[in-house]
């Protein structure tokens, strides 16, 4: 006896419980199967830039770290990367939560000026502390132009940020002490000093150093 057609089916499989094509009349139902796709794919982690704003960053120096902050932001997104923003002197200051709208850091770092030492053990820790529970990569990018107040007590900051696999990348001006930045990184190759005058992109640079997915 030949099968009624009014209603045709097609099954995706032989022996399927349901048929995944159905035709009634004109019109056809497709039923749905599997799971859905996670379209988040690119997501490696996060980051965040701890920038000296001591005295001696005043004038150029400055002007090309917040230049330079803003376009590693939009290369680290790129990779996958949220970025947020610590500026140390003598004091400490939480500038904005790691986030992908590049604008807001933009406008976070406007206002900020130089002034004071540089607390660098204190802007360490402190990305530690924000850094506490994210997924993914976690990574501190130090951009400073010199020594901070107390060497040894920035690299014991940079030691507990490692031990909880938090990686550390160095960037500073070519009167900062490329020695001291190479212990304070992860590894030797994450520490880069650069002329004064290409601060800008040797920040932008060092986001091509923030590691693929995790």
């Amino acid at each position: 006896m030949q099968e009624d057609t009014t209603r045709g089916e097609v099954k995706a499989k032989e022996g399927s419980e349901e048929p995944r094509v159905t035709r009634v009349g004109k019109r056809i139902r497709i039923r749905h199967t599997g799971e859905a796709v996670n379209v988040n794919l690119k997501k490696s982690g996060v980051v965040y830039l701890a920038v000296d704003c001591s005295g001696s960053m005043e004038g150029g120096k400055l002007a090309q770290a917040k230049q330079g902050a803003v376009g590693f932001a939009k290369e680290a997104e790129n990779k996958g990367y949220l970025t947020g923003l610590i500026s140390f002197e003598s004091s400490v200051t939480h500038l904005c939560s790691p986030q992908a709208d590049v604008s807001i850091l933009q406008k976070k770092l406007e206002p900020v000026t130089v002034g004071g030492g540089t607390n660098m053990s204190d802007a360490i820790n402190l990305a530690v502390e924000k850094l506490s529970g994210k997924k993914g990569n976690r990574v501190i990018v130090v951009v400073t132009d010199g020594m901070p107040n107390e060497p040894e007590r920035a690299l014991r900051a940079a030691g507990r940020a490692k031990e909880k696999g938090i990686d550390i990348i160095t960037i500073g001006t070519d009167d900062a002490d490329y020695e001291f930045l190479k212990k304070l990184a992860s590894r030797d190759d994450l520490a880069t000093v650069v002329q004064q005058e290409q601060l800008e992109k040797g920040i932008v640079s060092t986001a091509n150093m923030l590691p693929q997915g995790k």
